[in-house]
């Protein structure tokens, strides 16, 4: 092995790997020395591999307590394992968030003893300091969150952004519109919304809207307030307009911060002094992007945090800064009043969030937090049977050994924040806690690599994190997954995806009562075709169109789609030339007939739509993230064929329970 490819291992590559074809992969030397230089590592010669080898070591393998990184994880009842040995007898204490510290000595195996409750803990050992996180050997499960429940849950897939209310007059979906949503689906016995991310986005940049694209994920995207008037510009369009929609409700919250009255200004700044540094930072950024521009134009001093220009900057624009300040505080106010609506309306779970898997490398996050986040590489995946050309999804990742190096801090705080104001939490490609695929800046997505992360001790802080928000957790784990992983994510309480198009062999799709019971059955999601739409071919013309198809010619592709309804239809045991109506409340009572603890069924299955909410791969050629449903929420279930639909996901649920 040379000296490259053993830092590149040290450093979490997988120099050598395998496609989703199972062909063994290597990766080329330049491709190595990139991303390791993309992770922080010089590896240009002897020289820089040497001194990157002994820093990685330092990490990796401390030789003493000061070396040790800021944070141990471990798991309740079991001993406690140190990053370094130290001899039988060492004393220690070990000092929960209340009460005082318990002194004990290292056992013979020089671990710690067992801590039988989960939580946070300071270890104080040989005159160091470190942050200890015990976790429970499992996230919370549905019979723990819903001990009341009969039977299995019951969901709805909710684009937020697509919601109407006040008769189709607002321009774009809003937080009351989704507690209205919750409220009426409670009554209809629905006990979970699972929603799009609610991440800060850029308010200077109204025409980046994909969710998964954030500035930050420890902020909220103020766009879904619900303040301001119920006209507003396009308000009966299909189409969302969003540079007039947000033009609209960021005016709204400007008006609303100058009309605070005495007890609102409390609530604020009570607010502002919880949130701390981190909001000031984030409100800091969106102030600069307003007044300086795009931040590629921003002086180098702008780009550091503890710069005096930053400082003075703050001061100067104090105003600006407490502005975006507040719209957090009205986003995150109404966020957590609509988890409470829907729980009090008698939802089990309430809302479930989601967390994208990466941030804008441009963004608020990266910028506010330079240590944890990789900003010249990108999060993507590899050539695979969907994309011969691998993909590149523009985002930057947490960076394995800033997470290591800094406790944590940012992954906690990221799982915490999207956990306000939410009974559940969906982590969007999951594969990401045990290894990602990352492109060099500049690079393609073929020649990127994998790169390993601590992923035991992510699982085990996510189980913590749960634990405390007494949350569902759900992955996001379609697509190549490595060998055991799922095992692993059920070991740790995590549930999977279990989703209809992928649920098949060859030619015949999963019968119900075969589906896995440890994921979330689903009849589809937002990346792929809805119900009527893959009925109809819809999926298929629209990649024809757009010259997405490859050497398929359109009629092999239509024939095939032809052969997979017969398939289909014989596993939800109706005809295949049944009507769209039929089809969509088999598909409904199917994925409710699943052992799945939690069935999901999108709300535009819920509606017979055919558009799908994202066609991958696009950008303007398909209008992703763009489209309004047909009704408004309070008239979302008037409708007798949305009722049967409902009814025959809930009937699907009763009687596998019972059977």
């Amino acid at each position: 092995m040379t000296p490259l490819e053993q830092l590149a291992r040290d450093a979490g590559l997988q120099v050598v790997w395998e496609d989703s074809d199972g062909q063994t992969r290597t990766l080329s030397p330049d491709t190595q020395r990139q991303v390791l230089r993309a992770l922080g590592y010089a590896a240009d010669d002897e020289e820089d591999i040497a001194e990157s080898r002994v820093r990685l070591a330092r990490l990796t393998a401390p030789e003493t307590v000061d070396q040790w990184p800021a944070m141990i994880t471990a798991v309740v009842n079991q001993p406690i394992v140190l990053p370094g040995m130290l001899p039988q007898g060492t004393p220690y204490t070990v000092i929960p968030e209340e009460g005082d510290g318990l002194p004990d000595v290292l056992d013979a195996s020089g671990c710690l003893r067992p801590i039988s409750l989960p939580g946070y803990y300071v270890l104080d050992i040989l005159g160091h300091e470190l942050t200890l996180a015990v976790a429970p050997t499992r996230c919370p499960g549905i019979q723990e969150l819903a001990p009341r429940r009969k039977v299995p849950l019951s969901g709805l897939g909710v684009q937020l952004y697509s919601l109407r209310r006040f008769g189709n007059n607002r321009g774009m979906g809003d937080i009351e519109a989704l507690a209205l949503l919750a409220e009426a689906a409670a009554a209809q016995g629905i006990d979970a919304l699972a929603i799009s991310p609610v991440h800060a986005l850029f308010p200077t940049r109204p025409h980046q809207f994909s969710p998964y694209s954030p500035s930050s994920r420890l902020a909220f995207n103020p766009g879904y307030t619900s303040l301001g008037e119920p006209d507003e510009p396009g308000s009966n369009t299909a189409l969302i307009d969003y540079p007039a929609v947000l033009t609209s409700r960021w005016a709204a919250l400007t008006e609303a911060f100058y009309a605070m009255d005495a007890a609102e200004r409390d609530a604020f700044e009570a607010f502002c002094r919880e949130e701390g540094l981190r909001l000031e930072r984030h409100a800091c950024f969106e102030a600069m992007l307003e007044l300086l521009g795009p931040r590629e134009d921003w002086p180098t001093a702008y780009n550091q945090l503890d710069s005096e220009e930053v400082r003075q900057f703050v001061q100067v624009h104090r105003e600006h800064v407490e502005r975006y300040q507040f719209a957090q505080w009205c986003i995150t106010r109404e966020l957590v009043q609509a988890q409470q609506r829907a729980r009090r309306a008698g939802m089990a779970v309430g809302l479930i969030a989601d967390i994208a898997v990466g941030v804008d490398p441009q963004g608020s996050q990266a910028w506010a937090h330079p240590e944890d986040v990789l900003d010249t590489i990108h999060v993507g995946s590899p050539p695979d049977a969907f994309n011969a050309n691998g993909q590149d999804w523009g985002v930057a990742g947490f960076s394995p050994q800033g997470l290591l190096q800094h406790g944590f801090r940012g992954f906690i705080e990221t799982v915490r924040a999207a956990l306000k104001g939410a009974g559940g939490l969906r982590i969007d490609h999951i594969m990401g806690l045990s290894r990602l695929w990352l492109i060099p800046q500049g690079a393609a997505p073929t020649e990127g690599a994998y790169v390993r992360y601590p992923e035991q001790d992510l699982l085990r802080l996510v189980a913590l994190e749960a634990w405390q928000h007494q949350a569902l957790v759900i992955g996001e784990d379609l697509g190549t997954v490595e060998l055991d992983f799922r095992t692993r994510l059920d070991q740790s309480g995590i549930l999977g995806m279990g989703v209809l198009w992928f649920e098949r062999e060859a030619e015949s799709f999963t019968r119900a009562a075969d589906y896995p019971a440890r994921a979330v059955s689903m009849a589809s999601t937002h990346d792929l075709p809805t119900v009527a739409g893959w009925l109809a071919g819809r999926d298929i013309h629209w990649r024809h169109r757009l010259g997405m198809l490859g050497d398929t010619a359109l009629d092999e592709a239509m024939a095939e789609r032809a052969r997979e309804r017969t398939w289909l239809a014989e596993a939800l045991n109706i005809d295949a030339d049944s009507s769209v109506d039929r089809w969509l409340e088999a598909v409904a009572y199917h994925i409710g007939a699943t052992p799945a603890p939690l069935a999901l069924l999108p709300l535009e299955d819920l509606l017979g739509l055919v558009e799908q909410p994202n066609l991958p791969g696009t950008l303007d050629e398909h209008p992703n993230w763009q489209r309004r449903l047909p009704v408004n929420v309070e008239r979302l279930f008037d409708s007798e064929t949305v009722r049967m639909r409902l009814k025959a996901l809930i009937k699907g649920r009763q009687e596998h329970h019972h059977g």
